[in-house]
């Protein structure tokens, strides 16, 4: 306690030590008046703030006020073993408590509140004298934020410097960005074994974040690690950036030493689209104007989200362009990994029978879904993101094995309704594990959008199945379109009737329902300022973020603008036709993502003849991904603007591409980098 008293006040004896310097030359005529008087103004104001914000004292007991209130508490309660204790409570355990407490708030533990609040404490019979009259439970608290707020104040002056600097140079640091990811895209496209790519990604990338300190995005707790470790160019770089380098050079040291192998070269590339790329460019540069904005005018707690997503912005490139150079390699072997899976359950299930194979799967499923919701059941961001890769990857599989002459014969064998059930039960397996896993982990919002994508699915192969049964093109057409328009339906109504089971979505609904009545305001402040923005939109800058609160409050919007609500924020910069604008424009790109790539695959298992060999057709099933995860992402953008417009209750959705988040941008640009680009097929390669 007295090391930290120490420390708290050793600033203020240096202020102290050299305002009596100062004002002992002023009083002996030493230098020129004005200057020492602006001196002596200067550590003044830089002093008073400090002493305030950490509650010091300078007289009695020197040092923070609550951290010595904490201190004399214990003191008392330890000196009267023989006071009054709660009821239950040994005195050595309510003694040991109270010491163990006044160690958590020392460390500035932010639950020494609450801990403090359920533990069997001492009952100390002296009453402290003012200011030390608050109470054992305050006194604890009231130090376990001081001393957090003291640790993290080194932390958070870096991270000014580097919010400060990042606004000076932002708009080159996006620019430059987006076109080494260009340029690496245009190499992808090249006949070049995928080892050199990945090892040029990953050196080019390492070399980005040097020269534009980059904080590393994986660093707990909200720590700040640049890349480089102080502002000026020969600062050496941080260890991430060293470990990226050393693993470029051995990779490009173990292609340089294997022989050139046709079979490992990638097959000729083409793009999918000509404004791919120019979407991602449109997108992820919408996303850091609002961000840049929210940081300097928004409310404090996020003043670090430009600094944040910074780092998530070259970690999400940085996979983009591996991913580029490895999307052949990984659709072969993906290939691989579905048919050994899928031959494994054909040879357990003609050992064991259909009944005891699908019991096995069955267990096996549940067993791995516990586990699943067992151990993330606290990072919903993480569980959101691995159910989308489930429902995209399953989903693909799903198609892949469908299209073709195999799954027509599948489809006109025996009677109708067997047939459609040995057609499509392994989507429903899929779905059915997606919806087990978000109820277990209690995530609500990808849920719905699960929801929303997996009727999307069925009808489609619904409509798949009737038109190999049948050979009805237009039927089959209207019954997709049916069939989903009755599942939106079905699920929007079972959303408001069986929401409220979950606590989370029971106060979104309420808050759709009476937003102005409900506990949670943050609807009716997401109306209230779609209805006060002009139509044009505020500006950069100018943005009533805050609202038009006195200082020192920030009520306009909602502390998650920057992810649940980016359609208003967008409509608060640029304006209501802008927002609109930027979806409709969102929807459009990633449809042309996928419209050209049944010109370049028919989507079903075939070989085909590449390199002098005959291998699987990889680009079927990176176009089925490709689909799927379209689908996926234009349902979850159509319940983001559903949502900002009351018209759906919204929790943890974000705008593709554009919302902070760094999983959700890690995985949206992983699977834009395997549909981004199309192999061509050769002349005559059908097997």
């Amino acid at each position: 306690v007295s090391r930290s008293a120490h420390a708290f006040l050793a600033p203020v004896i240096d202020a102290e030590a050299r305002l009596s310097g100062l004002r002992l030359q002023q009083r002996e005529g030493i230098g020129e008046l004005r200057g020492l008087a602006d001196a002596i103004a200067a550590i003044e104001a830089e002093t008073q703030p400090f002493v305030d914000r950490f509650q010091l004292a300078t007289s009695g007991a020197a040092g923070p006020v609550p951290l010595w209130c904490a201190a004399r508490w214990v003191e008392a309660a330890l000196a009267e073993p023989a006071a009054p204790q709660p009821a239950g409570a040994a005195p050595e355990t309510a003694r040991a408590n109270a010491v163990l407490l006044l160690a958590a708030a020392l460390d500035g533990r932010a639950a020494t509140e609450s801990v403090a609040a359920a533990a069997m404490l001492p009952v100390a019979s002296a009453r402290q004298s003012p200011p030390c009259d608050m109470g054992g439970i305050a006194a604890l608290s009231a130090t376990a934020a001081l001393m957090g707020d003291a640790r993290q104040s080194l932390s958070n002056s870096r991270k000014n410097e580097a919010v400060l600097a990042l606004m000076q140079s932002a708009g080159w640091q996006w620019a430059g960005a987006m076109l080494l990811g260009f340029g690496l895209l245009l190499w992808s496209r090249r006949p070049w074994s995928p080892a050199f790519g990945v090892a040029g990604a990953l050196a080019l990338w390492a070399i980005a974040a040097w020269l534009a300190r980059v904080p590393w995005p994986l660093a707990g707790n909200r720590g700040f690690e640049p890349a480089r470790l102080e502002q000026a160019l020969w600062s050496p770089p941080a260890g991430f950036v060293l470990w990226l380098c050393a693993a470029a050079a051995l990779l490009l040291f173990w292609a340089l030493g294997r022989k050139r192998d046709t079979a490992t070269a990638t097959a000729a590339q083409a793009m999918s689209s000509r404004i791919g790329y120019a979407g991602v460019v449109l997108a992820t540069g919408l996303g850091w104007l609002l961000l840049l904005d929210l940081s300097a005018n928004g409310h404090p707690g996020n003043r670090y989200l430009a600094l944040y997503h910074q780092g998530h912005l070259w970690l999400g490139l940085l996979v983009f362009s591996v991913l580029l150079f490895l999307r052949q390699p990984l659709s072969r072997g993906l290939g691989w990994t579905l048919a050994i899976a899928g031959e494994t359950a054909r040879r357990s299930a003609q050992r064991l029978g259909s009944a005891r194979a699908l019991a096995a799967l069955s267990l096996l499923t549940l067993a791995a879904v516990a586990v699943f919701g067992l151990s993330l059941s606290n990072m919903r961001q993480l569980t959101s993101e691995l159910g989308r890769v489930w429902l995209i990857v399953g989903a693909a599989w799903f198609f892949f094995l469908r299209a073709g002459p195999l799954a027509e014969r599948l489809a006109r064998s025996g009677p109708a309704g067997l047939s459609f059930w040995r057609y499509v039960w392994p989507l429903l397996f899929v779905i059915a594990v997606l919806i087990a896993a978000m109820l277990i982990t209690r995530d609500m919002g990808p849920l719905l959008i699960a929801g929303y994508a997996s009727g999307a699915f069925l009808a489609a192969t619904v409509a798949m199945w009737w038109y190999q049964r049948s050979g009805h093109t237009a039927w089959a057409f209207v019954l997709a379109v049916a069939l989903f328009a009755a599942w939106i339906g079905a699920t929007t109504v079972a959303l408001f009737k069986l929401g409220s089971v979950d606590s989370v979505t029971a106060t979104r609904l309420e808050s759709l329902a009476a937003p102005f009545a409900s506990t949670n305001d943050q609807l009716a402040l997401v109306s209230w300022f779609q209805h006060a923005t002009p139509k044009e939109g505020f500006g950069i800058g100018a943005a009533p973020w805050c609202g038009y609160a006195p200082a020192g409050s920030c009520s306009g919007v909602p502390a998650q603008i920057h992810s649940d609500y980016t359609f208003t924020a967008i409509v608060g910069v640029f304006g209501a036709m802008a927002a609109w604008a930027a979806s409709l424009g969102c929807a459009v790109w990633l449809h042309r993502l996928i419209r050209h790539h049944g010109r370049v695959t028919r989507g079903e298992p075939r070989l085909i003849a590449t390199a002098g060999h005959i291998a699987n057709d990889g680009q079927a099933l990176l176009s089925w991904v490709g689909v799927a995860w379209v689908v996926l992402t234009l349902c979850q953008l159509a319940v983001t603007v559903a949502g900002n417009l009351a018209v759906l209750p919204l929790t943890g959705v974000t705008f593709p591409f554009v919302s902070f988040g760094m999983t959700s941008l890690l995985v949206n640009l992983a699977f834009l980098a395997l549909c981004l680009n199309v192999n061509l097929p050769a002349r005559g390669s059908d097997g």
